[in-house]
């Protein structure tokens, strides 16, 4: 049996077999597609990361004495830490696709990525993007409250003085508000006390604390929903 090299026993099952190599161009793409993929990745996940502080620093944390301990695992934003989590994981995922991937180890990949991630994130959240993605999801996609019940939940127990809604009608001392099982209440705001950023004006999002009664909330105190300063229209 004659001896063949590696070159040539390829080559004979390249033939046998109808294998046609990539062109160089379709190579080339991959390449680059990739690369974007990667930065869609870190993109969405510094993103993510925003919205995941703005819910953390928005989160009510001086009603725990009220609630309990429960109050911290009620209120997290599970939603958005898991699809930090998946966008982590989809990022490096990518990156071993380019190639660089190969060269570098994973711990590092996953080390540079998280703190990047954070940088651009906390970025992301001191110029107000965060605060207007909520409120985008918020005005855009009602689902969006579904997958926030927890919040929702939280300020949904008028019996219990804590109710949320949106102002729709402004009337002096007193303003409507419907909550978010389109219910409407009047909010008596004599003696009320307007905490942090808070606008009182029509479609603009509240939390109230008050004793409610039927369709009638004295307020004791109002806050905005999400209290980072408003966005610039």
């Amino acid at each position: 049996m004659e001896n063949r090299n590696i070159s040539q026993l390829a080559l004979e099952r390249i033939k046998e077999e109808g294998i046609k190599p990539i062109s160089r161009n379709i190579f080339s793409i991959k390449r680059v597609l990739f690369w974007v993929l990667v930065a869609i990745s870190f993109i969405i996940g510094a993103l993510t990361f925003s919205l995941i502080l703005s819910a953390l620093f928005n989160n009510d944390w001086d009603l725990y004495n009220k609630f309990g301990f429960s109050f911290i695992f009620r209120t997290l934003p599970y939603f958005w830490l898991i699809s930090l989590a998946v966008f982590t994981i989809l990022g490096e995922y990518y990156y071993r696709k380019t190639y660089l991937g190969h060269r570098r180890g994973f711990i590092l990949i996953m080390g540079v990525y998280l703190i990047s991630t954070t940088v651009f994130g906390s970025l992301f959240y001191l110029i107000g993007t965060g605060r207007f993605i909520e409120q985008s999801l918020e005005n855009e996609a009602p689902i969006y409250r579904h997958i926030m019940l927890n919040r929702y939940e939280v300020w949904s127990h008028p019996e219990a003085g804590f109710l949320s809604g949106k102002i729709i009608r402004v009337m002096g001392e007193e303003i409507e508000v419907i909550d978010s099982n389109g219910f409407i209440w009047i909010i008596n705001m004599q003696d009320v006390y307007l905490r942090g950023r808070v606008e009182i004006e029509t479609g603009e999002r509240i939390k109230i604390i008050g004793r409610c009664l039927e369709t009638i909330c004295i307020a004791d105190e109002i806050r905005p929903w999400i209290g980072m300063r408003k966005m610039m229209r």
